[in-house]
């Protein structure tokens, strides 16, 4: 009995190390990745290197302000909604931002972005945004660079699902590429600023990765030869057309958690490491009491 007892007390550590990543965290108001690599606002998000990986859902939250470069944000199947509240008139809360001065390089990955005004707002280039869930935003993605990507994501239930900006006038001719995204039920799927001063010039935009595009819930086209790509091309807006549309979304269902189940990564691990601890110290009485 002494034994098993010492036993436990000298797991229990161990076990504890394990759960400490689903255990209830505080998480909510303003977060800001900073540029000298720092994380406030915060105990829901961690460090390792250049990836900030998501340890729970934020609830209630106010949005997180990026003001580094060259990371990846990992939200491991996690959870980011705001808290609904009302704004002065003219502001606005975003999800993530990416600060218009740091120098971009920044993924986005496997997150739900929920109840925002703007649920992704990108102020820089070369960004990329990838399989995320973006639902019951105002606007779901608000790209107010170029180039960056937009591949793999859900863009659902917003009111635009992406809003693209004017640029100036002496912005380098580059493209924003986007495929594989399933836009579904967006009171407007892509809105194009159709901006007339004179000084201000359009996004442009590719809609797909030169063999498949994006689905469209509002697709009204056929697919013939059943190769999964719509016959005819899809309308975007009145400059950009979507010519290899998908017939199905890519994106539903997904499950981004523990060995590809929606069970979180951090939830797996610890349900299988205490499961082998347990197993250990249960094999270590029985052999003992063989003895």
């Amino acid at each position: 009995m002494k034994q098993t007892k010492a036993l436990f007390l000298a797991l229990l550590p161990l076990v504890a190390l394990f759960l400490a990543p689903v255990l209830p965290v505080q998480g909510s108001g303003i977060i800001f990745i900073q540029g000298d690599g720092s994380i406030e606002g915060t105990n829901k998000i961690y460090r390792t290197g250049n990836v900030y990986t998501f340890a729970g859902d934020i609830e209630d939250s106010y949005g997180i302000i990026v003001n580094a470069s060259n990371i990846i944000i990992d939200g491991n199947g996690h959870t980011l909604r705001s808290i609904p509240r009302i704004l002065p008139v003219g502001s606005w809360d975003f999800g993530i931002e990416l600060a218009n001065f740091t120098s971009g390089n920044v993924t986005i990955k496997n997150l739900n972005i929920v109840g925002f005004n703007i649920g992704v707002c990108l102020y820089t280039t070369n960004n990329t945004v990838e399989d995320n869930n973006i639902i019951d935003s105002d606007m779901g993605i608000l790209l107010a660079e170029s180039p960056n990507t937009i591949v793999g994501n859900l863009i659902e239930n917003n009111i635009e699902g992406i809003f693209m900006g004017p640029l100036p006038d002496t912005h380098e001719t580059v493209y924003n590429v986007l495929y594989h995204n399933s836009f579904i039920n967006n009171t407007r799927q892509v809105y194009d600023c159709e901006c007339t001063d004179p000084h201000t010039i359009q996004h442009l935009n590719i809609w797909d990765n030169g063999s498949e595009g994006n689905y469209w819930s509002n697709y009204n086209g056929t697919d013939a030869d059943e190769d999964g790509i719509g016959d005819t091309s899809y309308q975007v807006s009145s400059d950009d057309v979507d010519t290899h549309p998908l017939m199905h979304p890519l994106t539903l269902n997904k499950n981004n958690g523990f060995l590809g189940t929606n069970i979180p990564t951090e939830l797996g691990l610890a349900i299988t490491a205490g499961a082998v601890i347990v197993i250990a110290a249960i094999g270590y009485v029985l052999f003992k009491r063989k003895k």
